[in-house]
């Protein structure tokens, strides 16, 4: 018989915040799950550690020879997945509380959404201190109204925070690295899939973690670069409105020293299929500097984050 929701864990080596993933779903009150873990791991570490932590408890592990890397590695088990809805966990994350599954799967219900996301409880290890992400009811209607706001601010926080219909129509686009979830998010947003939110901290997401591909790319130059224009390219038709673009690519542009069209075809030759967008950008780079430096100044101070409230690109 099938199960209500496939929990779905890609693995990668490390076992030390995976023993917490783990002991926190055991504990759920919700029991209607199969769990998946897909492992890229290339020893048999893993599976071994799953062995001694899960001990009988049923569940399907396929080590991928060779490793399949992300975001594939995710699509995989979404493939073995046979539930109503998929939960994603990365192996570093972990169920805040013990009913944590169970309201996400009544309220996804309940709401009769194709999609459900909740709060995060943000924990950076190195610090041990939590903070919340969460999205303000205007930011939701927003981003239900333009799902191209995810693309300037992802305020719903990591794939382990989600919950969605297992309709095998939507993967992890295997061409992003960085901004691989917001993709995944909008595909289900710019083709009208049922959006809902729960304003409970039911996940719980480690930052700062050895390995972490956050830590790895978030100042890598051509992947920022590269993956955001590509990223353009692909809602660019879908998108409500096109307004904020060209300011984005402008602090993103000036922030990296990409001064030439000539460089950023050499970091992302697709570029080309906005060509005069970029050369636009880039043309105007230099122009009104310290007006813009004030604008970002004012959109990212504390003023406008808890009493002005204004979004900078839409």
């Amino acid at each position: 018989m099938k199960k209500a929701v496939s929990i779905c864990i890609p693995t990668y080596k490390q076992t030390e915040y995976l023993k917490r993933c783990l002991d926190s779903i055991l504990i759920q009150d919700f029991k209607d799950y199969e769990l998946i873990i897909s492992d890229d791991t290339p020893d048999d570490s893993i599976e071994n550690f799953c062995k001694s932590v899960l001990g009988s408890f049923s569940y399907i592990y396929v080590r991928n020879t060779p490793p399949l890397g992300m975001p594939r590695n995710w699509n995989e088990a979404f493939k073995m997945a046979s539930g109503k809805y998929i939960k994603i966990m990365h192996h570093d994350d972990f169920f805040t509380e013990v009913k944590s599954l169970s309201l996400l799967v009544n309220e996804i219900e309940k709401e009769q959404a194709a999609f459900l996301f909740c709060q995060t409880d943000v924990w950076h290890v190195k610090t041990d201190t939590h903070l919340l992400h969460s999205i303000s009811e205007k930011q939701f209607n927003l981003m239900i109204k333009k799902p191209e706001f995810l693309f300037f601010k992802n305020m719903i926080g990591a794939p382990s925070v989600t919950i969605h219909l297992n309709n095998q129509c939507f993967f992890y686009d295997q061409q992003f690295k960085w901004l691989v979830d917001i993709d995944f998010y909008m595909q289900f947003l710019f083709n009208k899939q049922k959006v809902a939110f729960l304003p409970k901290q039911l996940v719980s997401t480690a930052h700062d973690t050895a390995g972490q591909v956050t830590t790895t790319v978030i100042d890598d130059k051509n992947i920022q670069i590269k993956e955001h224009v590509l990223l353009f390219n692909k809602i660019k038709k879908h998108a409500v409105t096109q307004k904020g673009f060209a300011d984005f690519f402008d602090y993103l542009f000036y922030k990296h020293q990409l001064n030439t069209y000539s460089d950023l075809i050499t970091i992302v030759p697709e570029a080309d299929e906005n060509k005069q967008f970029f050369v636009d950008v880039i043309n105007n780079l230099a122009k009104f500097r310290s007006w813009k430096w004030f604008k970002k100044r004012f959109f990212e101070s504390r003023y406008n984050n808890y009493i002005f409230k204004l979004e900078q690109f839409i």
